[in-house]
């Protein structure tokens, strides 16, 4: 198991870095080699090191999983000089969601299904368990989908202290901020914050439920997610450096699959519905500072819940998915 924990290793490095690097972001203007893009980079470095003995000696991985991590490598690498091309053209970004982050994000995708893969072929004989790395393969995979929504979570917070003249920003992202709603939220319609974490959170619960035969895998990883995001709060809130609001209500979706393991149907309504509601709740009470949201997309989020649950059991698994590790 010590090749799999590296890549643990690799990828909470990656994880450090990319939350590091979204709370720099809203502090300080871009630099390519900037802290947290290091620590990023040691996470990737550390990885590529890990799929280099894959490709000396077949050993840990499939072919399949070996190739499909490989993919992920070369796409990542691909938007590296994609990214710098497009501050070049448009200066700073402002927002998670340009064209080219999101070249990272699927590339990061690829790379963690593609060592995850490894990992269920290496482990075939064993049945999964919430207490395996399967745990942290799915966690890594939730942080990633839902990397986008920091810069709402981000968002909400700035533009709170900006609007009150308690900004912590520097001066030079200051007076490039023309519009500093739409920019600190990154021009995204407030809509799609709730709506993209229920559909990213549910296709997870349900894709990691099917494969994995475990309905408590989801909600350690989400536990184990938002554990980790309250961390990096408190160490961001500690050493000056902005900070997010935390998705704690998330883990209301992959519980009540757990609640209603044969009614999925109603667990994605309840989990979709609850997730939304207690967001809301805090919105409006200002227990915290979340990103902002409104009554009825609580309809479209509850939809798309259902949605998820009802197309993703109609998508067989490859059986290329189902086949044994073969040591070489």
């Amino acid at each position: 198991m010590k090749y799999y924990r590296l890549w643990v290793v690799a990828f909470l490095l990656k994880f450090i870095g990319s939350a590091w690097d979204a709370s720099y972001h809203f502090k300080y203007l871009f630099e390519e080699y900037s802290i947290p893009h290091i620590v990023n980079f040691m996470g990737f470095a550390l990885g590529a090191f890990l799929l280099m003995k894959e490709w000396r000696k077949l050993q840990y991985m499939t072919e399949f999983s070996r190739n499909l991590t490989t993919i992920g490598y070369v796409l990542f690498l691909i938007g590296i000089p994609l990214d710098f091309s497009y501050h070049i053209a448009y200066g700073i970004d402002l927002t998670t969601w340009s064209p080219t982050h999101f070249i990272y994000y699927i590339a990061t995708d690829i790379m963690i299904i593609g060592v995850w893969h490894g990992y269920f072929s290496h482990t075939y004989e064993e049945k999964p368990s919430w207490k395996s790395l399967h745990t942290w393969f799915a966690m890594f995979l939730l942080e990633c989908f839902l990397f986008p929504n920091m810069q709402q979570e981000n968002g909400a917070i700035s533009y709170n202290q900006y609007i009150h003249g308690k900004s912590i920003a520097s001066k030079e992202i200051l007076e490039l901020i023309s519009d500093p709603k739409s920019q600190i939220f990154g021009g995204i319609p407030e809509w799609i914050y709730p709506i993209y974490s229920v559909f990213v959170v549910t296709l997870l619960t349900v894709v990691t439920i099917r494969s994995c035969k475990n309905f408590s895998i989801p909600v350690m990883a989400a536990s184990l997610y938002i554990l980790i995001r309250f961390v990096f709060k408190s160490v961001f809130y500690v050493v000056h450096y902005p900070t997010s609001y935390v998705p704690m209500t998330i883990i209301f979706i992959p519980l009540f699959f757990l609640l209603f393991k044969r009614i999925s149907w109603l667990a994605s309504i309840l989990g979709s519905l609850m997730y939304f509601f207690t967001v809301f709740a805090i919105y409006k009470t200002a227990i915290l500072i979340t990103p902002p949201l409104q009554l009825w997309e609580a309809v479209p989020a509850a939809l798309i819940g259902i949605l998820v649950t009802w197309i993703v059991p109609l998508i067989k698994i490859s059986p290329i998915l189902k086949t044994k590790h073969k040591h070489t």
